[in-house]
């Protein structure tokens, strides 16, 4: 399984700050703070008695700040304090014309706790999971086994676009010009300058045809079907795809070259960590009594990394 897997899986395993931030705005994320703020906390705004503290600022900002325009440090203080400000305004109106029932507040607020509970255990979690050891380790078990086990192949190829062909006269013409590139091909001219003449690639046809190194899932079924049956020198009959006709040229295969480990490095870490928090959730389920009562069904385990 590839990093970019991993990154997929995280992503369902695990809540974003924004989602908090939301919920706990809407809740009266100031009211939460002050409950479990140290006493020595400045005041720093009063609203209609209500009291804004210094360190409900500081948690409104690591769980918002991330989402503002780029302020300096003045202006994005200002604009959350004024944030602030606002949902305590607003949620005293709301309180006044009963919109919404205190325990229906009571039970969102303790949802939003429970959020931001839940993803600073994640985020611990993740970050202790993280080191070189953990990181190098697997860099070799993923990326450099996934490396290992595909090939790459070094091709040249010609195109000729019938897709965007008016009509079925136009599409005739451009499947003869295809056929006497390969005629010609068969008769021993050279590859790339065919190529350079009369392909309707414009970037490989600069190149004498050249497609670089390509993997298998780089390339449609049936171009990657051609092209992996070929040996070193080989050219193609005329192949259909989706696009157009292709003949290929197999100039050369080798094990596909892993990514050096510095250039994938941030992207493993976070593959490291996300597996750390998904192994946990899946141990925090396995050990829980759930029980559900409409008709669902069980939370089943978060899908695993493959640990082959």
């Amino acid at each position: 399984m590839d990093v970019s897997s991993f990154m997929m899986r995280r992503s369902l395993a695990i809540r974003t700050h924004f989602v908090v931030a939301c919920l706990a705005a809407s809740l009266g994320a100031t009211e939460i703070a002050r409950a479990e703020q140290a006493s020595a906390d400045p005041v720093i705004a009063t609203v209609n008695g209500s009291e804004i503290h210094e360190s409900e600022l500081a948690m409104v900002d690591e769980i918002v700040g991330r989402n503002l325009p780029t302020q300096d440090r003045i202006e994005r203080r200002d604009t959350i304090l004024k944030m602030m400000i606002d949902t305590i305004l607003l949620s005293d109106i709301a309180r006044e014309r009963k919109i919404v029932d205190e325990a229906d507040i009571a039970r969102r607020t303790t949802f939003a706790r429970n959020q931001g509970l839940m993803t600073q255990l994640l985020r611990e979690v993740g970050q202790r999971a993280v080191s070189e050891e953990t990181v190098r380790k697997a860099y070799e078990d993923v990326v450099l086994k996934a490396a290992s086990e595909q090939t790459e192949v070094h091709l040249r190829h010609l195109v000729f676009l019938t897709k965007d062909a008016p009509d079925d006269a136009a599409r005739k013409a451009i499947e003869a010009r295809a056929q006497a590139a390969l005629e010609r091909l068969k008769k021993g001219e050279d590859f790339a300058a065919v190529a350079t003449e009369t392909s309707d690639d414009p970037v490989t046809k600069s190149r004498g045809g050249d497609f670089g190194w390509r993997i298998r899932p780089e390339l449609s079924k049936e171009y990657a079907d051609a092209a992996f049956e070929m040996k070193n020198g080989d050219i193609s009959p005329l192949i259909k795809t989706g696009v157009g006709l292709h003949i290929i040229k197999l100039e050369d295969r080798r094990t596909r070259r892993p990514p050096e480990f510095d250039t994938v490095r941030e992207r493993v870490a976070a593959m490291v960590s996300a597996t750390a928090q998904i192994e946990l959730v899946d141990k925090a389920r396995a050990a829980a009594k759930i029980e559900r009562f409409d008709g669902g069904a069980s939370i089943a385990p978060t899908a695993q990394p493959s640990k082959k």
